[in-house]
């Protein structure tokens, strides 16, 4: 059994149950301002790695099937090259209502197919980031307490964090 198991299910119910020491979390990670942004950068991605390697996403999708993925002018221009009638699953004025560019009108993406990308090589930038803790992990940890209920990723991150802060505070 894996270390960091995916259970679609429960995982939205556990993000619910830390939501409290995750806020804790976000406010001590913001005051800590005797460390840099890059070291903590570099500490979270030393946590993060890990869990990333260890977590297959083609076993979960989630973020495929629930989230907005928004589009640079770029990755219209590669998804252009292998999906036909490409503008046809674009929306702009949507995305511009968020501040995007465009973004893909359906959920879940139309794209998926049985957990996998079908333009895996050619998926747009956000979908390639995702999730990004880094650069900036203290600035973007709002949106990775959001997440927590939808990416094993993200949830399994952040306790991970939090235990290594408690560490640190309690010795």
């Amino acid at each position: 059994m894996s270390e960091y198991p995916i259970d679609l299910e429960r995982l939205p119910a556990l993000a619910a149950a830390q939501h409290d020491e995750f806020k804790v979390l976000r406010y001590q990670l913001e005051a800590i301002d005797h460390v840099s942004d890059e070291a903590l950068d570099k500490w979270v991605n030393e946590i993060a790695m890990p869990i990333i390697e260890a977590i297959d996403c083609t076993a979960c999708a989630n973020c495929c099937r629930q989230l907005d993925v928004y589009l640079v002018p770029e990755d219209r221009e590669r998804l252009a090259q292998v999906v036909p009638n490409v503008d046809d699953l674009l929306e702009y004025e949507r995305a511009k209502q968020v501040g995007e560019w465009a973004c893909i009108g359906e959920k879940p993406c139309p794209l998926l197919h049985n957990k996998r990308c079908s333009v895996y090589a050619y998926r747009p930038q956000s979908c390639r980031l995702y999730p990004q803790f880094t650069p900036d992990f203290r600035w973007v940890i709002g949106d990775m307490l959001e997440g927590a209920g939808l990416c094993p990723i993200i949830y399994y991150t952040l306790v991970a964090i939090q235990a290594r802060i408690d560490e640190l505070y309690h010795d």
